[in-house]
């Protein structure tokens, strides 16, 4: 595997041709959207760990015995987030219907760990390791979802655009839309910004057999001229 230190020891040898010929390869390469530096990030421990299989806690467990049919008891995993939707894939491909996630989200104040150590906001690499840690979690929920099932993802107003750039490469052509929510009653006047600390975002994606389960309206029924 090539790393950035060869790459940039080549370019000293290469001619003004062959630097014109491989900028061009590069630019013809880039592909419109997001792009975060996956290939120079040491790769998140996680994926490559072994995966932690689950165990019954009976003394936390409360109606087992009670459950009959084709139906099953909900599911409290404790543990690994990637080492639960690697077993939920395994168990519950394409069988769940809603997903909502609520990640890190990158604010910079040790709000999340990768490979181990809690990634600080002057980590140059930080918005890239943010996005590749998200990438290979949402990777594996995405095929959880069931033909009309949906996933919600929270996030705040500073990390929303790349947020939803990242949610359309995993999920292309199934954006939804999204919700505001308002989190508390506060003021932005001493920030001296329009980021907003008093409400997140919920961006929603949908797999191609999902409907909202509403109503049928007219335009009468909302709005009327004045008399």
């Amino acid at each position: 595997m090539t790393t950035p230190t060869d790459l940039l020891h080549k370019l000293e040898h290469l001619s003004a041709p062959q630097l014109r010929r491989l900028l061009t390869e590069h630019l013809t390469r880039q592909k419109l959207g997001l792009y975060w530096e996956s290939s120079a990030i040491e790769r998140d421990a996680a994926l490559n760990a072994n995966i932690v299989l689950p165990r019954l806690v009976e003394a936390d467990s409360h109606g087992l015995d009670k459950i009959t049919g084709p139906g099953t008891p909900n599911l409290i995993i404790e543990g690994d987030n990637f080492d639960a939707l690697r077993l939920l894939k395994s168990t519950h491909a394409g069988k769940i219907r809603v997903i909502y996630i609520d990640p890190p989200y990158n604010t910079g104040n040790k709000d999340w760990v990768y490979n181990d150590r809690y990634v600080g906001q002057n980590d140059r690499w930080r918005h890239s390791q943010w996005l590749e840690f998200l990438y290979q979690r949402l990777t594996l929920a995405k095929d959880l979802l069931t033909q009309d099932g949906v996933i919600m993802v929270s996030i705040n107003d500073e990390n929303r655009s790349r947020l939803e750039l990242l949610m359309d490469e995993v999920l292309p052509g199934r954006r939804l839309g999204s919700l505001t929510w308002r989190t508390r009653q506060g003021s932005n006047a001493d920030q001296q910004c329009f980021l907003s600390v008093d409400h997140e975002h919920v961006l929603i994606y949908g797999n191609a057999g999902f409907k909202f389960n509403g109503f049928d309206t007219k335009l009468r029924d909302v709005w009327q001229p004045r008399q």
